[in-house]
Parts: C-alpha cells; sequence; structure tokens
C-alpha cells in the first residue's frame, strides 16, 4: 500500500457471489429476466476499479507482472506547468508515485487495477448474457461508458483529479437498431450528451434545458460526424478544460494555463500555453 488507498489484492474466486458489485449486477440480470408491460429503463454501475482492488484470483492469474508495459514516462514532465499545478502535483508524485517506485511495485499495482477491471468486465458480460437472453434486446438502447478515467503514474499522478487526457478520456459505446454497428467515431464528445441521445432514439419530446448536443445522428450515419470543442470543469470553481481532437486548452482558477498539441504530442508532455505562435489558438 501507498498512502492511504492503494490497496490490492486477490481475494478467493469462492468470494466472488458475495462481492457488493457481484450482487448489483445479479439483481439487475433478475430485473432483465422479468416479465415487463411498458418500456423501461435499467442503469447498472459497478465500483470495481476504484480503490481497493480487491478482486477474485482468476483475474489476477490472467496477468503476469513481467509482461505488464507501464504508461509513458517523462522525467521532467512537471517542469512546465504552471506554478500552484506543479507545486501540487510535485507533492501528489512524492506521496504515492515515488513511494510506489521505492517499494518497486508499479508494476503490481497496475496489475490489480487490471484484475480489478477485468472482474468489473467480467460482470458487465453477465448482463449482456442475461439482455441477450431476454425478449429485450431487439429494442434495447445499450449505452457503456465510465464516469473518468484514471492516472496510473502520468505527470507523477494516481488518481482522477485533473484536466489531462488520462482523466477525461473514458469509454462510450452505444448499441441499439438505430446505432451503425461496429464503427468507431474520433469526434469529441460530452457525457452530457447521453440526455438528449436518449430523448431523439426514444422519439420523446425534445427538452429545452438539457444541456449536451443529441448524438443520434452520428451514431445513425458516423460518416456525417464532426468534431466540437467540449468543455471540462474542474473540482476548483473558474479552473476548466476545453477539448477538441486536436488541442486541449487548461485554464485554472487563477489564470495560469497549459495548452497541449494532441495529435503530435498524445501524452502532454509540452506545455505550449507560453509560446506566442500559439495565442491564436488559445482565443479561438
Amino acid at each position: 500500500m501507498a498512502g492511504k488507498f492503494l490497496e490490492y489484492g486477490p481475494i478467493t474466486n469462492a468470494q466472488e457471489e458475495e462481492m457488493a458489485d457481484t450482487k448489483r449486477i445479479n439483481w439487475a440480470c433478475a430485473v432483465l429476466d422479468r416479465k415487463h408491460d411498458a418500456p423501461f429503463f435499467l442503469g447498472v454501475g459497478v465500483y470495481a476499479p476504484h480503490f481497493p482492488n480487491y478482486a477474485p484470483q482468476k483475474y489476477f492469474d490472467l496477468y503476469r507482472r513481467e509482461d505488464i508495459v507501464l504508461p509513458p514516462h517523462k522525467d521532467d514532465d512537471l517542469d512546465d506547468l504552471p506554478e500552484k499545478m506543479r507545486k501540487q502535483k510535485i507533492a501528489q508524485k512524492n506521496k504515492h508515485h515515488q513511494r510506489l517506485e521505492e517499494l518497486g511495485i508499479i508494476d503490481e499495482a497496475i496489475l490489480g487495477y487490471l484484475a480489478s477491471v477485468t472482474y468489473a468486465d467480467a460482470m458487465l458480460g453477465r448482463v449482456l448474457d442475461a439482455l441477450d437472453a431476454s425478449p429485450h434486446w431487439a429494442h434495447t438502447i445499450v449505452v457503456i461508458w465510465s464516469d473518468h478515467g484514471y492516472h496510473h503514474g502520468e505527470k507523477g499522478d494516481w488518481g482522477k483529479h485533473t484536466l489531462w487526457e488520462r482523466t477525461s478520456n473514458v469509454p462510450f459505446i452505444w448499441a441499439a437498431p438505430a446505432v451503425a454497428s461496429n464503427q468507431r467515431i474520433d469526434t469529441t464528445v460530452s457525457l452530457i450528451d447521453m440526455s438528449p441521445t436518449f430523448l431523439e432514439l426514444c422519439g420523446l419530446a425534445e427538452d429545452d434545458g438539457l444541456e449536451g448536443t443529441s448524438l443520434a445522428s452520428i451514431l445513425k450515419r458516423p460518416e456525417s460526424a464532426q468534431d466540437r470543442d467540449v468543455f471540462l470543469p474542474y473540482l476548483e470553481p473558474n479552473s476548466f478544460a476545453v477539448i477538441n481532437q486536436e488541442w486541449r486548452y487548461i485554464q485554472y482558477s487563477e489564470g495560469s494555463e497549459e495548452l497541449y498539441d494532441v495529435q503530435k504530442d498524445p501524452n502532454e508532455w509540452y506545455n505550449l500555453a507560453s509560446e506566442t505562435k500559439y495565442h491564436g489558438v488559445k482565443k479561438t
């Protein structure tokens, strides 16, 4: 363990059915097995892979520590951050990542995370199998997403509370009769797009009070997708990011900035905010 939250480890396979996430999933499968006389909404969430990363031994056995490829790392990655953020992240790095380095267990901690992710995937599989076995599949919209990404040492961080790519890039998978099959759409969207998308796909009345943009048209016709700017707020008031497929612009509450060319610099190693030639990019 490093700090107070980076706990991980296997439990016995026999304990899988007693885990909280397993119980939630089994409940959802039972709901799908029932007869429903009217349209219904079912939301299913799993806690894994939030720490602590405890998972049945069989999911740990799927990975070998020596095969794990660590996230890309740059020793001086924090040097070009704004002063306030640099100090925060150096403190964070010293507290968690550096301790893991001293113990020589970064790959082991990531193995625990992978095992927990795989357990979550297995639980998702149970729900999809239950849906497939039910009479509801042909007229059901399925959306799979995560609420955030996670740093595993990138920029010295272990966590989710940042405005960088590792935090804001999440799975966002749609399947439905009105959705194109086996397509990947490379455009910037937001999780708040879900509600307007559901309304359009279900033929329900629009709600002018909703934020977000309906994705229904590009889910039907992926070739029509166009990139857009997406606003990403932060825990700290007046701090935010604006992101698209080319750039990530970050501004913090005291006015400091970061700017990354995410096509050329996908790891966000080079902060361009102070370079005069990119002032026009920041304004747009």
